[in-house]
């Protein structure tokens, strides 16, 4: 597979899995954030900035008092357990076992088609994701150098009223960096723009027609913004946005987080600097009319007025401000934390997980044909179940066509409420309607056949549909089988369940004095007279 094919497949996974986790991250602070709609909207603006952080942190991200392994892996458990049956006989074929012949050629087809498949699939999916992101990144890119040219013809405010007043909030609200002020009539509404050289940017229009007491309230309100960092959480949110503007619900957060912002905000300038609510609120309303209900504010951007703001909900929690209620104190604080480590670990810390990380790393799956107890005890221990011994043995030729029945043992518990022996005919092995797959205990289960003599049989054990193999923490065992030809067998047929084995190489395996040149030319199978004739000019040769 390609590096680009294993990017894509990679990629895939990660959004999936971090879809589903934001999406399940919104519904419940959307849950909280309502039950908590009558305190600090400070505390609610934390939680939704939870989301922001959750996109940010790597989907497997799991901890023991996580919801991930209370909440979201016994919902996982159980579904399994609901796709489980008391049999599970598939007809036709499941992934290859390690047989010779047709069948496995086939098989082997299979799975290089479906890698193709795969891939197909996986690289559109990556093109239209990167195509997307661009094109949100492009658009607000492109808004904010339409800024940068319009704060050419801007005028700064050096000094006056306005300048005067900004630098007497900046003390009182202890801001070190004091934005640059600047006035324009191309502006709509008030504005905070820029994280490195901050700008607050007022409509020529507001200045005209506001009051003393109304300038210095728009003031304190972007200087809060710059304050509480809101810019840079914006350009957070064109991120996450950009990455994920195929999720409806990081839509809808982002849009409840400029919300709750510019709440927070309000309600810390209607405490700080001791605005009269009433006339706060008035003035919210003058400037919303003098924009006409429009705003060059966007997601990088932070002002009095933004799109996607629910602007009667701010109006009511202004009018219903009580400064001896709601406060943001150490409780609240504590409670957001809490929420923090219950709800940012998602991941379920589930074995199936853990068994695709690991897969490339193990040492193998097959099946051990004898399967002693020292040989299992001595095997690398996976996180998923291990075949350690089956009646008849894998790829036996000469197995008596009375055997009444097949076994498999794990090595460790299995849920006994169901399997998946898996195969068609006329490789499956026929059996007596009335009989039925049994556990006889918790590592072994038996399938009842009626073999034939001079036959060659397979096997399956789960597939990729099929999976009831399952440990007692819900792990699927890996798809393999169970092959094997009766007495009597032909020799075309016995050789069907003959794995090929390496008898000798040429060098050794493990040399560590091989010749580069000469080594080779012996591997050819050139007649004897000529190899004499060549080969004392070929050493000669060996330097190059």
């Amino acid at each position: 597979m390609s590096v680009v094919a294993q990017f894509a497949e990679a990629w895939l996974k990660w959004t999936v899995a971090a879809s589903w986790q934001l999406a399940l991250l919104v519904c419940l602070i959307a849950a909280l954030a309502y039950l908590l709609r009558d305190s600090s909207p400070r505390l609610r603006y934390g939680l939704w900035l939870l989301v922001l952080l959750k996109a940010l942190l790597p989907p497997t991200l799991a901890a023991f008092w996580g919801i991930g392994t209370w909440g979201v892996a016994p919902v996982v458990d159980a579904g399994w357990a609901t796709g489980r049956t008391e049999s599970s006989f598939v007809a036709g074929a499941d992934r290859a076992s390690p047989a010779s012949g047709s069948d496995s050629s086939v098989d082997v087809v299979a799975e290089t088609g479906a890698a193709a498949a795969g891939f197909t699939a996986h690289g559109p999916l990556l093109a239209v994701w990167a195509a997307g992101c661009g094109l949100l990144w492009g658009v607000v890119g492109w808004r904010y150098r339409r800024l940068g040219l319009m704060a050419r013809s801007m005028r700064r405010i050096d000094e006056g009223p306005a300048r005067v007043e900004l630098e007497r909030l900046a003390g009182s609200f202890s801001v070190r960096t004091l934005p640059e002020l600047y006035a324009t009539e191309q502006a709509t509404s008030p504005m905070l723009v820029g994280v490195i050289r901050p700008m607050i940017v007022l409509p020529e229009s507001i200045l005209a027609r506001l009051g003393p007491d109304e300038l210095r309230m728009i003031l304190a309100h972007e200087l809060v913004h710059w304050r509480r960092y809101d810019t840079w959480v914006g350009w957070l949110q064109v991120f996450v946005q950009g990455v994920f503007w195929f999720h409806p619900l990081v839509w809808l957060a982002n849009a409840r987080i400029r919300h709750e912002r510019e709440c927070a905000c309000d309600e810390t300038v209607l405490r700080e600097a001791r605005c009269d609510r009433d006339g706060y609120g008035e003035t919210i309303i003058r400037v919303l009319t003098a924009a006409r209900g429009q705003s060059l504010v966007t997601g990088n951007m932070a002002g009095i007025f933004e799109r996607g703001s629910l602007l009667q909900t701010r109006l009511e929690e202004i009018m219903s401000f009580d400064p001896t209620k709601r406060r943001f104190g150490w409780l609240a604080r504590a409670a957001l934390v809490a929420v923090a480590l219950v709800l940012l670990p998602m991941a379920a810390p589930s074995a199936e997980a853990e068994r695709a990380e690991q897969a490339q790393a193990a040492n193998g799956t097959d099946a051990a044909p004898n399967g002693a107890d020292d040989e299992a005890s001595s095997r690398p221990k996976t996180n998923w179940p291990t075949i350690v011994s089956t009646t008849p043995e894998i790829g036996a030729t000469d197995v008596d066509p009375s055997l009444p029945e097949i076994r498999v043992t794990f090595d460790r518990d299995m849920d006994v409420t169901g399997y998946s022996w898996t195969g068609g005919e006329p490789l499956f092995p026929p059996r007596e309607p009335d009989k039925n797959p049994v556990w006889i205990d918790k590592r072994t289960c038996v399938l009842p056949v009626q073999l034939k003599r001079a036959s060659y049989y397979r096997v399956g054990i789960n597939s990729t549909s099929h999976q009831n193999f399952r440990s007692t923490a819900g792990v699927p065992a890996p798809t393999t089988a169970i092959y094997f030809a009766t007495a009597g067998a032909s020799r075309t047929m016995a050789n069907r369940v003959r794995v090929p084995k390496i008898v000798e190489l040429s060098p050794e395996n493990g040399a560590t004095d091989v010749s580069t040149v000469s080594t080779f030319w012996q591997s050819l199978s050139l007649p004897g007279s000529t190899w004499s004739t060549f080969l004392p000019w070929l050493k000669k040769c060996e330097p190059w």
